[in-house]
């Protein structure tokens, strides 16, 4: 295992070759469980230019493929082991912090381990630090971790949003994009409020007309929220009247007016008593209650005879109730279910009337608003243009100078910039710009110009891959970088060079290089060998660190796929070139 000695002061860190790396943060550890056939692995990296070799079918590329897993690509069933209910895939990073994982609320500053648990169920468990995330939040924390670039796969170096982003950071103009990504946002707000006002001009008229129809209907009712349940009582009221007087007669008739009414009991109850407390004190408290209810008794008699002659019946009262109540239930039916939803109605038609009334002048202002905004932009837009395309040179050579440094010394690599203009020659605003980016490339002269993802020859896109990321390394915050066998179809002298490159991009970014070229291995500061072991009934997987001997064997391997003295020969002599003949 390398030991590293870390310079803080300086920010490097050394290993014991004297090969200095800039201080970066990195994946430790990778640990997969039931993934595929790997029953449990557990992976060390390092600093610097880590490789994975094998043979072919051993299972590096399933390490690739787990890691994808923590960086959130879709969990899939066949990933689960044989016989086995999940996977499981962790992953320990070094990093002092994360925006994306502290803008979930996720401490990362004393460590940073992701989690993936795919079942065979289908249900997906992701954790940063132990904190449950989704899919997509995983996916957020993982794109500013690793970058997987792979044979087949373009990934994000082939879409043309990460070519104009990549262009603009090595340019340093993304915070002129942005601010102009802003305006441009307030600029589609303005032009949507017109729209809303314009269409509200063209029914202007009807619509005021109906306003104030529904105003005055509301109004003119006089509606009171507590009112129908006032006119409800009344309406019960009158209409049981004539009950309301018999009832009323029947009772003031027994207290009062008929042949041993209440009254006149209660008269002779009195006298009666007062007659027994004179004779025997004891009765006192009985004569006092008698005349209590004596009282009480000539006291509703009154309150009756009012009530009974204050009963009137008015049918035209009734008429007016009835009347009332059912403009209350047409209006309810109209605007709202309750008599304060018709008033909430007529609220809100009355401040859209007075809108209405004044929209001219709004829409007036509206529109200097825009063609102030539109100048604006148009003015950031072609001055973006204008920033790119000198980045755009730049650029241009300096990926130039790196593909001959690749045995590309005829490629010609450009980028494409396209300005879109309407009919009438005004640019077209899009979302970061009035510009179009593409990446082109083309390895032999006489040859056209293609897009980056229409380049056939998987040498040729390893290379031009590996010369833009390292362009991009100052400017692209990922730490982490994992080719996987992009060093397809080629080898010799140019197998030299990509290694070089390889080597000289691991001392900015952590680099992981699943490879068959000896070449690049012998560069690594980390070499992992995978090997699969058929058992009797199972396939087991094992990752060894290499060194001395042992990685002297497996390069003597990978260079002629035999085990000889020339071949020893001829790893330890790539050792040394490449400064680990150890």
């Amino acid at each position: 295992m390398l030991s590293f000695t870390l310079m803080v002061d300086l920010g490097y860190a050394t290993d014991n070759s004297g090969v200095e790396f800039v201080s970066v943060d990195m994946l430790r550890e990778l640990f997969i469980k039931k993934f595929a056939v790997i029953d449990e692995l557990r992976v060390e990296l390092h600093e610097g230019l880590n490789v994975l070799t094998g043979e072919t079918g051993a299972g590096k590329s399933i390490v690739v493929d787990a890691l994808g897993l923590i960086l959130g690509q879709r969990g899939q069933s066949d990933f689960i082991k044989t016989g086995a209910k999940e996977t499981t895939v962790e992953a320990i990073f070094d990093a002092a912090s994360n925006t994306v994982a502290e803008g979930l609320g996720i401490d990362v500053s004393t460590e940073f381990i992701i989690r993936r648990v795919v079942s065979s169920t289908g249900k997906n468990r992701s954790f940063v630090n132990d904190s449950s995330v989704g899919t997509q939040a995983l996916a957020a924390v993982g794109a500013t971790l690793v970058d997987i670039h792979s044979q087949h796969e373009n990934q994000s170096l082939m879409s043309k949003a990460k070519q104009m982003r990549l262009l603009d950071e090595f340019g340093r103009i993304e915070g002129d994009v942005k601010e102009y990504s802003t305006a441009l946002c307030k600029y589609r707000a303005l032009l949507d409020e017109k729209t809303r006002l314009a269409e509200n001009i063209r029914d202007r008229a009807r619509r005021i007309e109906m306003l104030r129809f529904q105003i005055d209907e509301i109004e003119a009712a006089g509606l009171d929220i507590k009112e129908a349940e006032a006119l409800l009582k009344e309406r019960t009221v009158i209409a049981n009247m004539t009950t309301l007087k018999e009832l009323s007669e029947t009772a003031y008739d027994v207290l009062h007016n008929r042949e041993g009414a209440m009254e006149d009991q209660s008269a002779v109850v009195v006298d009666s008593l007062e007659k027994l407390a004179k004779i025997d004190e004891s009765a006192a408290e009985c004569l006092s209650m008698a005349k209590e209810a004596q009282s009480y008794i000539k006291e509703l008699s009154v309150m009756l005879r009012r009530y009974k002659d204050n009963i009137d019946f008015v049918p035209e009262r009734l008429d007016a109730i009835e009347t009332h109540l059912e403009t209350i239930r047409k209006l309810e039916r109209k605007y709202g279910e309750t008599v304060e939803a018709v008033l909430s109605f007529r609220d809100a038609a009355a401040a859209e009337l007075d809108e209405l009334t004044a929209i001219n002048e709004k829409l007036d202002l509206i529109e200097e608003e825009i063609a102030s905004a539109l100048k604006r932009l148009e003015a950031a837009a072609g001055q973006i243009s204008i920033d790119r395309a000198a980045t755009a040179v730049r650029l241009e050579a300096e990926i130039a100078v790196t593909l001959k440094g690749l045995a590309l010394p005829k490629a010609r690599f450009e980028i494409c910039l396209t300005q879109n203009r309407n009919e009438d020659g005004s640019l077209v605003l899009l979302n970061d710009g009035a510009d179009v980016v593409e990446f082109q490339f083309t390895a032999n002269p006489g040859e056209p110009l293609k897009p980056l993802q229409k380049i056939a020859s998987g040498g040729e896109l390893s290379r031009v891959m590996l010369a833009l990321k390292s362009a991009f390394a100052e400017y692209d915050d990922i730490p982490v970088l994992v080719f996987d066998e992009v060093d397809a179809g080629i080898g010799g002298e140019t197998a030299e060079r990509v290694a070089d490159k390889l080597k000289e991009l691991s001392k900015r970014r952590q680099v992981l290089c699943v490879t068959h070229l000896p070449q690049i291995a012998s560069r690594a500061d980390n070499h992992l060998r995978i090997r699969k072991h058929m058992a009797e009934d199972a396939v087991a997987i094992t990752v060894d660190p290499l060194y001395g001997q042992d990685r002297q064997v497996e390069l003597a391997r990978m260079l002629s796929g035999s085990i000889t003295e020339i071949s020893l020969e001829h790893a330890r002599e790539l050792l040394k070139k490449g400064g680990k003949g150890r």
